[in-house]
């Protein structure tokens, strides 16, 4: 009895190996034992992992834990008090270049790009799903119309900003429309400006100057708040290797000073 019994188990386990092999799931997964601790699986996108493959902030919904992602990702700028990081999906560093006017002819020293008011230095670089470029002196981002732009044809587009003023910028456009742009977009007066998806994360560093509550000091880092609405508005997700590898990339001359001059249009 206790052989008949052991046999019809036997001849279970055979069946379920023989079932799962068959619809690919043991196979896969030998695939996966070839590879090795250390080995890399083939990736899509010349080796660069695609936005899916890309470790994304917990809980996306727009709330803490996406900030709390970014908090992090933030450590790898080179500069906390001066930059521009601009994210464009859909696009190639070509068209951002040109939409900057950046001259491509004109390589700069990051160093050097000071010394010079009207002119600074973009350096770019291609990340999942889109474009990531930077600017050191945080006077260099992009006019409204070049915002636009950018962000025509289907792709989208988000600018964030801040530099030796203190003055925070966010702005975002998608389909060549602009979405939302305030020179401190912490200070809006009237937050029902604010897109819905991204008010959550607004929400989360807006100071109301009208009101007479306390000051949050401990609030979420504003840099990182702004990237995360970045995600929301390009669904690009921007990685502090990105940041890190952008940073270190070559910068090339282009115009400063144009967004203030797009205001006063």
């Amino acid at each position: 009895m206790r052989r008949d019994v052991f046999a019809a188990v036997v001849a279970v386990v055979v069946a379920a190996v023989v079932v799962a092999w068959s619809s690919g799931f043991l196979r896969e997964r030998a695939d996966l034992s070839d590879a090795g601790d250390g080995g890399a699986l083939p990736t899509p996108n010349g080796g660069r992992p695609t936005t899916s493959d890309v470790d994304q902030p917990p809980g996306s919904d727009g709330g803490d834990d996406r900030v709390a992602y970014y908090d992090t990702v933030v450590d790898a700028l080179p500069d906390q008090e001066a930059f521009t990081v601009l994210v464009v999906a859909g696009a190639t560093r070509e068209e951002v270049a040109q939409a900057l006017g950046v001259d491509l002819a004109a390589p700069v020293d990051v160093d050097d790009v000071w010394d010079d008011d009207e002119t600074t230095g973009w350096a770019s670089i291609d990340i999942a799903g889109g474009v990531l470029a930077v600017e050191p002196t945080g006077y260099g981002d992009p006019a409204l119309d070049t915002l636009r732009a950018l962000s025509a044809e289907g792709r989208a587009a988000a600018v964030l900003r801040t530099n030796i003023q203190a003055h925070e910028r966010f702005g975002a456009a998608r389909d060549g429309e602009l979405l939302f742009d305030d020179d401190e977009f912490m200070y809006v007066e009237d937050p029902s400006i604010v897109p819905a998806e991204i008010r959550p994360l607004f929400d989360l560093v807006w100071d109301d100057l009208e009101s007479d509550g306390p000051i949050d000091l401990d609030g979420p880092n504003p840099t990182a708040v702004a990237l995360a609405m970045s995600e929301v508005v390009t669904g690009v997700v921007v990685r502090g290797d990105d940041l890190a590898e952008v940073g270190e990339a070559q910068h090339f001359k282009a115009p400063s000073l144009v967004y203030g001059q797009s205001l006063e249009d």
